[in-house]
């Protein structure tokens, strides 16, 4: 926390072209973030008008031992993106797509730009980002920070296996283009190193051939192990284009749970599993559909790429009337090994009252376990994971006892051979650090001391003792 705000931000505004903001407003707006637990105030906020602006800011920063945080749209959920009195950097101001490349299927884009925007420009091309977080509305820089996950997974791996080249500040302030053969260590230190090691400024993304229109078939599953049967012979034989899932609760009533009555009730799995094509020659749909055995089918519906892109958009507009948006969310993922995944959430669903979620929902990420490559994005080495996501609103008295049930289950999954997805609700100790990242732990300590010297990138979220 520094002593001399005022100083520190004459010193920003002679050596940056972005605008430094001090005003109670402008640092009051991005004292939070998505999951509305933590509030931290900063100093001074800075938005870059380029990288030379933050790698300017970082060496500053260094020499005056001032802790400086980044931030997108900050859907983080644990403050990963706060700064405590410090610089925060709103790394939104980069927020320009440098150009398309429709030839060689690429996409130049600061790190502040939205994935809508991308979208929008990149589909009239016929060319779409192999993978898609649900949320179109947050930044490249910000899900390449923590791999970037989305319902494409199991065939492309995350956000961060499909760049090609980033340039990236270092917490020593070096600017560096970086690629799979060009300083590959910070290449890798900066895709799903949470802003740990290095701020991206830039990325190159890789973009495939799209086709027009989706088909998309909804079926319901009763049970989860034929739930899993499916979404296997799914994955391995590449039917779909996208596989999207949730486990959601049918309330029965209340009965006893110690000394209380709690409510209860079924739970059934949703799968939604979707083709691109092309209006010309529409999929067969019985060829899709062969040897899946749904409880029920419920839908089948036809879209343009875009709106697909954008099928949540309607969920966000409701969980915003009903004011879940603006409730804490202690989002707790975690990706499992197959075979535990049945056990564990077979356990988890029937101890989890549904009244838990508030507005929220349940996530299931069926997935290839071996198709990311990236080395600080830590999951079961299994050859099929299965993501399960606990994601509710919750009003802000009944959070600890939220919080309480969410790191016990987290334990649970990581006791079960599982990895959390870091984004989200994380309160880990020292030895939780150590378990995640297991034989990865010593070079994730080497990393910090060798790219962030002085530890001022993002501190406080990840304990190095």
């Amino acid at each position: 926390m520094t002593s001399n705000p005022s100083g520190l931000v004459r010193d920003l505004q002679r050596l940056v072209k972005g605008q430094v903001l001090d005003d109670q407003p402008s640092r009051a707006e991005r004292s939070t973030d998505f999951g509305r637990m933590v509030n931290r105030l900063p100093a001074v906020v800075v938005r870059p008008a380029s990288s030379s602006d933050v790698a300017a800011v970082v060496v500053y920063a260094r020499q005056h031992k001032v802790p400086v945080a980044t931030r997108g749209e900050a859907h983080s959920q644990s403050g990963q993106s706060l700064s405590d009195g410090g610089i925060l950097l709103d790394m939104t101001s980069l927020d320009r797509i440098v150009g398309i490349d429709p030839v060689g299927g690429e996409a130049n884009c600061e790190a502040g730009v939205k994935w809508q925007a991308l979208v929008r420009q990149a589909i009239p091309s016929g060319l779409v980002p192999p993978v898609l977080t649900n949320n179109l509305g947050v930044t490249v820089g910000g899900t390449l920070s923590v791999a970037g996950l989305g319902i494409a997974s199991f065939r492309h791996g995350a956000q961060g296996d499909n760049v090609t080249e980033i340039e990236a500040v270092t917490g020593s302030g070096e600017i560096a283009l970086c690629s799979e053969t060009m300083n590959r260590e910070i290449f890798d230190a900066a895709r799903s190193g949470l802003g740990q090691f290095a701020i991206i400024t830039r990325a190159r993304l890789r973009l495939r051939r799209c086709l027009p229109k989706t088909r998309t078939y909804f079926l319901l599953y009763d049970d989860l192990a034929a739930y899993m049967k499916d979404a296997q012979i799914a994955i391995e034989q590449e039917r779909f284009d996208y596989i999207e899932s949730t486990c959601n609760p049918l309330p029965v009533g209340f009965k006893w749970a110690g000394q209380a009555k709690d409510a209860f009730g079924a739970w059934f799995f949703p799968l939604q599993a979707t083709v691109e094509f092309d209006p010309a020659a529409p999929p067969d749909d019985a060829a899709r559909l062969d040897g899946l055995s749904p409880y029920r089918r419920l839908h089948v519906e036809d879209q343009d790429l875009l709106h697909f892109g954008l099928r949540l958009e309607p969920l966000f507009a409701l969980w915003k009337r009903i004011g879940n948006w603006a409730m804490p969310h202690p989002w707790m993922e975690t990706i499992l090994p197959w075979q535990a995944a049945h056990p564990y959430i077979t356990q988890v669903l029937a101890n989890l009252p549904p009244t838990a979620l508030g507005g929220g929902h349940v996530l299931l990420w069926p997935c290839r376990g071996t198709v990311s490559k990236i080395p600080l994005f830590i999951t079961p080495q299994t050859p099929l994971v299965m993501g399960f996501g606990i994601l509710p609103g919750v009003p802000p008295d009944l959070l600890p006892q939220a919080k309480g049930r969410l790191n016990m289950l987290s334990d649970m999954s990581m006791a079960a051979g599982g990895k959390r997805y870091l984004s989200g609700f994380i309160e880990f100790d020292g030895p939780r650090w150590r378990q995640h990242f297991g034989p990865r732990w010593d070079e994730i300590r080497a990393l910090k001391k060798t790219f962030d010297p002085d530890g001022i990138l993002n501190p406080g979220f990840i304990d190095y003792a």
